[in-house]
C-alpha cells in the first residue's frame, strides 16, 4: 500500500517517479520535489556543530572524508555534511584546504584508503571528520596500521552513532540521529499518505555525542 524508503542512493528522479505511482515517504533523505514526503535530520547544522567542536578543541587542520560526487548527487545528506564542515571553517576564518578533503564511498574500506590518500598529500592534519561512522572505522584501522594513535596523534570523529561506535577503541565521538523518532514519524506519515491526509515535512535535530576519540590540540 505504501513504501518507506530509508536512505539509499537511488537518484531523486527515480524516487519521485515511484512516489507518483504509490504513496512514498523518504527517511534520511531530503527530496526537493517531494519536500512534504521527507523525514530527515538537519545534516548541515550537525556537521557544522561537529566541526565547530573540533575547532573549539584547538584543531585547525581538519581533514574531511566525504563521498564521491556521484554519491553526493544522490545522497544529499553527505553533501550537506561537507557544506557544514566547510562553513564552520570559513566562519572560523580558515580557508578549506582541498588537500584535506578526500572522497570515499561511505564504506569501511574507503576510510582506510582515505588515510593513505591524506598521508600522500604530505600536508599536516590533527583531526579527521569522516562523513559516516563506517568510514571512521576504516580510518581508525588505517591510522593504526601506520602507527598513528587516536586521539594522541590524530583526533577522529564520525557521523550516525552506529551501535558499534561506542565500542571502537577508543570510543568514537560522533553525531546521533534520532532514528527511533524518525521511524515513528515515518510510520504515521505513510499511514496518513495512504489515507490521503496531508503529511507535514519533518526535520529533526541531531545530537553531538562526545566520547574519547578527540583530544585537545596544542
Amino acid at each position: 500500500d505504501g513504501i518507506i524508503f530509508v536512505g539509499g542512493q537511488l537518484p531523486e528522479a527515480q524516487l519521485v517517479e515511484f512516489g507518483q505511482k504509490i504513496p512514498l515517504i523518504a527517511v534520511a533523505r531530503e527530496l526537493e520535489a517531494m519536500q512534504d514526503n521527507c523525514i530527515y535530520a538537519d545534516n548541515f547544522k550537525a556537521a557544522y556543530e561537529l566541526t565547530r567542536y573540533l575547532l573549539d578543541m584547538g584543531h585547525r587542520n581538519i581533514a574531511h572524508i566525504t563521498a564521491t560526487m556521484h554519491y553526493q548527487a544522490s545522497v544529499t545528506d553527505v553533501a550537506q555534511r561537507l557544506e557544514g564542515y566547510t562553513q564552520a571553517l570559513l566562519d572560523a576564518g580558515l580557508t578549506p584546504d582541498p588537500r584535506l578533503i578526500v572522497e570515499g564511498d561511505l564504506r569501511q574500506q574507503s576510510g582506510t584508503i582515505a588515510v593513505e590518500m591524506l598521508l600522500m598529500q604530505k600536508h599536516p592534519f590533527s583531526a579527521i571528520f569522516a562523513a559516516n561512522d563506517q568510514m571512521a572505522f576504516g580510518v581508525r584501522l588505517g591510522l593504526y596500521r601506520r602507527g598513528i594513535r587516536v586521539p594522541d596523534d590524530v583526533s577522529l570523529v564520525g557521523f550516525d552513532d552506529e551501535p558499534t561506535a561506542a565500542f571502537m577503541i577508543p570510543p568514537l565521538t560522533t553525531v546521533r540521529q534520532p532514528a527511533s523518532d524518525m521511524g515513528r514519524a515515518a510510520a504515521k506519515a505513510i499511514l496518513d499518505l495512504i489515507k490521503e491526509k496531508p503529511v507535514e515535512n519533518h526535520r529533526f535535530e541531531s545530537q553531538l555525542i562526545v566520547r574519547e576519540s578527540v583530544l585537545r590540540h596544542r
